[in-house]
C-alpha cells in the first residue's frame, strides 16, 4: 500500500467526524458498520481507511496495535482465514487527540460478501458457504477444545468477507473486518472495550455495559450464532429467499463432521433473531443520532464519529 502520510494528515486535520461532507477534504464512504465507518480519499483511491474512536494515549493505541496483530495471527494460524494486508497511521491531531487509521487495500465492490449475494447463483452460493463453514467449524474446534485456555471470536456475515469466484468454485476468500480484535485469554477479552463503548451515547454506556455488552461479545465466540448472525442478515440484504438454501448447505456440512456438537439452525429462530437485531441497531442508531444533535446543536460541542445515513433494514 502506498499511503500519503501527509494528505491523511491533512484530512484529519480538515476532518468534521459529524458532518464529514462539510469538510475540508470530503472522503467517499465505502460502507458503515455498526460501530465505525470505510471510507476512501480522492488522493489515495485505491486505498480504504477506518478511523479509530479517539484514544487516550499513544500506550493505549499500542495496546490496541497489538491485539489486532495477535487476532490477525490467529485467524490465520488457527482457522485459515487469509487476513486482508492493513497497515496503521497515528496522528496526534490539531484538536489534542490520539487518532488511529486502519488502512486496507480497497477490495473490488463486486467482490464483497453482501455484493455476491445479490446475483450468486445456487451453485456459488453454496461454494461461498462451504468455504466459510471450513473456516469455521475449525474455530469452533479450537473453541471447544480451548488449547491455552483461549478463544476466538469472529464477525461472520458476508459484508466482511471478500469472494473471488471462478465458474462455480471460489478461491479462498479474504476477511477484512480485523479492527474489532475478538479473542479471549483464560475467559478474559483482550479488547479495551471501553474505546469502542466511546462511540455510545454517554447516557447509555452504563446500560450496555451492564445489559448487553458480554451478550453482544459472546455471540461472536459461539459458532452457531455466527452462524445464524450471518444468515439472518440475508434478510438485510435483500436475498430472504436464499435462507433455506443457506440453512440446507450448512446442515450439510455438519451433517459431513458428527463430532461438531451444533444444533441444527431453523427458519424460525433466524426470522426472529433478525427481528430483534435489527430492532436493536436501529435503536441504537438513533439514539447516536440523537446524541450528535445534542452535541453538535444544542452544546455546540465536537462530535467525533461518523455516523450512517438511513440503512436499508
Amino acid at each position: 500500500m502506498n499511503v500519503d502520510v501527509k494528505a491523511l494528515g491533512e484530512f484529519e486535520d480538515s476532518l468534521d467526524p459529524a458532518f464529514p461532507e462539510k469538510s475540508g477534504i470530503k472522503p467517499e464512504i465505502l460502507g458503515y458498520g455498526e460501530i465505525s465507518t470505510t471510507f476512501s480519499l480522492a488522493s489515495m483511491p485505491a486505498i480504504a481507511f477506518k478511523r479509530m474512536p479517539p484514544f487516550e494515549n499513544p500506550a493505549q493505541i499500542k495496546a490496541y496495535k497489538q491485539s489486532v496483530q495477535n487476532y490477525c495471527d490467529l485467524l490465520t494460524d488457527v482457522c485459515g482465514i487469509r487476513v486482508s494486508e492493513y497497515a496503521f497511521y497515528e496522528f496526534f491531531n490539531r484538536h489534542e487527540e490520539h487518532i488511529l487509521y486502519v488502512a486496507q487495500p480497497r477490495l473490488a465492490m463486486e467482490t464483497i460478501g453482501h455484493n455476491v449475494l445479490k446475483s450468486v447463483s445456487r451453485r456459488e452460493l453454496e461454494s461461498v458457504i462451504s468455504a466459510l463453514m471450513e473456516r469455521l467449524l475449525r474455530l469452533y474446534k479450537f473453541n471447544y477444545e480451548n488449547p491455552q485456555n483461549k478463544s476466538i471470536g469472529l464477525d461472520g456475515q458476508l459484508s466482511n468477507w471478500s469472494f473471488r469466484l471462478s465458474g462455480e468454485t471460489d478461491t479462498d476468500p479474504v476477511y477484512f473486518d480485523i479492527t474489532t480484535p475478538l479473542f479471549r485469554i483464560n475467559n478474559e477479552e483482550q479488547l479495551d472495550t471501553g474505546i469502542f463503548l466511546k462511540s455510545c451515547p454517554s447516557f447509555l454506556v452504563w446500560l450496555v455495559r451492564w445489559q448487553f455488552l458480554d451478550e453482544v461479545l459472546d455471540r461472536y465466540h459461539d459458532v452457531r450464532m455466527i452462524l445464524i448472525d450471518m444468515v439472518a442478515n440475508f434478510h438485510k440484504e435483500g436475498r430472504a429467499d436464499l435462507i433455506d438454501d443457506a440453512l440446507s448447505i450448512i446442515h450439510a456440512c455438519l451433517e459431513k463432521n458428527p463430532d461438531i456438537r451444533i444444533p441444527i439452525l431453523t427458519k424460525s429462530e433466524i426470522d426472529s433473531y433478525y427481528k430483534n437485531d435489527a430492532f436493536i441497531w436501529s435503536l441504537f442508531l438513533f439514539l447516536r443520532r440523537f446524541d450528535r444533535f445534542m452535541k453538535t446543536k444544542l452544546l455546540r460541542r465536537r462530535y467525533n464519529f461518523i455516523l450512517p445515513g438511513k440503512i436499508s433494514r
